[in-house]
């Protein structure tokens, strides 16, 4: 149902020039050291956790070294005395069950790997675990620098889950006789205090022998593996998916047999909603007929689900020609518990004292798979998904009045907040269409004024009534292009943008220089958004502070931010550039 794939362009180059959305940029706070890590896996070991799973530990002057074993494959001994390498493989992983089960002789197939060879044959898929063990030079000078194995482990940690569907993930360090556990979930960091391992006190061979009793969904995988050959391929049972929220249950049979085709987006952090996409196959519960959708997984706030529910039926009960420009969701699937910790650890956390948000996996399906905005191969072809996604009119539709993106949602009445380049994908007519609601709101809800104006996603792009001393004006709501502008930019702050070299024509000039020769009049495409976005401010220095109240009030007196105007001026520089190759 979605496109074909165009301009030779693979779907894991699609998946690494999206990268992580601006939401996703910062992993939260810092570490929380809780006990219930040591607890859990120091707890005596019951007669149902086999021991004899657990490698050969040899202690050397007190200090352990691990062997390979079963599920464990260790290069501590291998690396001991390397240097450190960014790409390096982790000093010790922990395979699945189903990965052993698949393939019994994938330890090799790991040894024989490049140590940069993620991927492939060698896929994070394949891990329950990984750990890290000491400190490693940065050179051979006696005084190098030293990357101790935290800043190693959480490198490997975001590789883990930017390679694989898991809803939390565990690691380890290892320093001499120091042992520390680490898990990362949607709702927060977590290590364990430090536990000291000595030969006669066994706490070593405990913890291997209670992580190694965990199963594959208990270290947070979601999807199996279909075959090892391809890794990326994942299938889901019905089984694995939560229950449907009340608003969905309306009878209809659940999706079944669903086959992942491709990756569209993986983020490589564990932290907030964490959101991922997929192309999938699915059937319905009876039916033997496979049908194409679009599939996102990501971790939801327990407090906005019910208005998030509200906005896509409210958008999937619109009529086609009303939702033009928007993706529409034809089921959902929400775990009812919303926590900080998998429910098998110990219940000892307070959310509200440690100020984290408890999260529950939410899966749902989209009527037609769309391609990430990175496939678009021509200045032309990303005016046209602009105007897609930015409200743009449908030629087929001009004389009913309807619109595309977010003119459809504007006028459903919903405020979409976080229109950034993950959020925007291209619909096989080459349009853009907005996706992911999970921030959008009601006009005109009952949670007020304040939320609605919270800065969300992109909306620290402020419009025209959001501006200081312009509260005598009339409400008017966020505007679309006052963050278009984050769809040509790296990810930082919002109040940081007013400053960036997008800001004046010589910057923009010196930006784009070198990318000219193939993206012809893209810094004419970025002046007409940054006009709009309130970046074509005048001023003698880019770093020059302007009074946006005074600058931009006489614009919008004059209609010179009119959304009507702002669709002229892309469509004739789209038509100006129509002869592209």
């Amino acid at each position: 149902m979605g496109p074909t794939k165009s301009n030779g362009v693979s779907g894991m180059a699609r998946l690494r020039s999206l990268g992580s959305s601006s939401d996703e940029s910062y992993d939260g706070d810092s570490e929380i050291q809780w006990a219930g890590l040591k607890d859990f896996f120091l707890a005596p070991l019951t007669d149902d956790i086999d021991t004899t799973v657990v490698p050969e530990i040899v202690w050397e002057d007190g200090k352990p070294t691990l062997k390979s074993r079963g599920r464990i494959l260790s290069f501590q001994a291998e690396n001991k005395d390397k240097l450190y390498r960014p790409e390096a493989l982790p000093d010790l992983l922990v395979f699945t069950h189903e990965a052993i089960k698949t393939n019994e002789n994938i330890g090799a197939t790991w040894t024989s790997a490049d140590d940069d060879q993620w991927g492939g044959p060698c896929s994070g898929t394949q891990l329950a675990a990984v750990a890290e063990i000491g400190a490693r030079p940065v050179d051979a000078s006696p005084r190098s620098d030293l990357v101790y194995g935290d800043v190693r482990l959480e490198r490997s940690l975001r590789m883990l889950v930017s390679h694989s569907m898991r809803s939390h993930v565990f690691g380890f360090l290892l320093h001499g006789q120091k042992l520390e556990i680490m898990l990362r979930t949607p709702s927060g960091h977590f290590c364990s205090p430090v536990i000291y391992c000595t030969e006669a006190s066994g706490h070593l061979s405990t913890f291997l022998a209670r992580l190694l009793s965990l199963s594959d969904r208990d270290v947070g995988i979601i999807a199996s593996l279909c075959e090892d050959a391809f890794p990326t391929s994942f299938a889901i049972p019905s089984s694995a998916l939560p229950p449907r929220p009340a608003p969905f249950r309306r009878g209809d049979p659940r999706l079944d047999a669903i086959q992942i085709l491709e990756p569209l987006y993986w983020s490589n952090s564990m932290f907030g909603r964490r959101s991922s996409a997929y192309r999938v196959s699915a059937t319905s519960a009876g039916s033997t007929a496979h049908t194409e959708y679009a599939m996102t997984v990501s971790y939801v706030e327990e407090a906005r689900c019910d208005e998030h529910d509200r906005i896509r039926l409210a958008i999937a009960n619109a009529s086609p020609e009303d939702r033009q420009g928007l993706t529409n969701i034809v089921d959902v699937y929400r775990e009812s518990d919303f926590v900080l910790v998998p429910r098998f650890l110990p219940d000892t956390l307070d959310a509200s004292a440690l100020g984290l948000k408890p999260r529950a996996m939410e899966v749902v399906f989209h009527e037609h798979c769309f391609e990430p905005i990175c496939v678009a191969d021509s200045t032309e072809a990303l005016a046209t998904v602009i105007l897609g996604a930015a409200q743009g009119m449908d030629t087929a539709c001009v004389h009913r009045r309807r619109g595309r993106g977010l003119r459809s949602l504007h006028r459903l009445r919903i405020l979409h907040r976080d229109v950034s380049a993950a959020n925007v994908m291209v619909a096989s007519d080459g349009r853009g269409v907005l996706i992911d609601y999970d921030t959008a709101v009601f006009m005109d809800g009952p949670e007020g004024d304040a939320e609605r104006r919270k800065p969300v996603g992109t909306f620290p792009f402020r419009a025209r009534d959001l501006l200081e001393n312009d509260a005598e004006n009339a409400p008017f709501f966020h505007q679309s292009w006052m963050t278009w502008s984050h769809s040509y930019t790296s990810p930082c702050s919002g109040a940081f943008y007013k400053t960036l070299w997008l800001a004046t024509p010589q910057g923009r000039r010196e930006l784009f220089e070198p990318y000219e020769e193939h993206w012809k009049g893209l810094p004419e495409l970025v002046a007409i958004v940054a006009k709009y976005t309130g970046l074509g401010m005048q001023r003698r220095l880019w770093t020059d502070r302007v009074d946006e109240v005074a600058e931009l009030d006489p614009c919008w007196a004059r209609g010179d931010f009119s959304h009507d105007q702002l669709i002229t001026d892309l469509t004739q520089f789209r038509r100006g550039h129509s002869s592209e190759d």
